[in-house]
């Protein structure tokens, strides 16, 4: 059995795609702050959004995929914050999306 840490989280975190571009959210700047607590054996992740206004569908996609790689670490408790993106971060993700759009 894998001996649960920050790193083993974001290897799991690290596979997860956007459903609508193809690149995973760690390279689109989309995951920050993965915390593990041992003693809750507990997980928690910031998903940070390219603005507060996206679909809720989409937000919920995002979050769920998140929780699932998260959770298959073995963790019990997985929790979320949801940050806007810096106008910085912002125009590197567009960047991104643009070169890498699924449609």
């Amino acid at each position: 059995m894998t001996t649960i840490t920050n790193d083993v989280i974001m290897e799991a975190v690290a596979t997860v795609e956007h459903p609508e571009i193809s690149m995973s959210l760690v390279d689109l700047g989309m995951v920050r702050d993965v915390d593990y607590d041992p003693k809750r054996n507990a997980a928690r992740a910031t998903l940070v959004i390219p603005f507060m206004g996206i679909p809720e569908v989409i937000r919920n996609i995002l979050l769920q995929s998140l929780y699932d790689a998260m959770k298959s670490t073995g963790v019990d408790v997985v929790e979320f914050d949801i940050a806007e993106m810096s106008p910085e971060e912002r125009q590197a993700f567009f960047v991104k999306e643009h070169s890498h759009w699924r449609g």
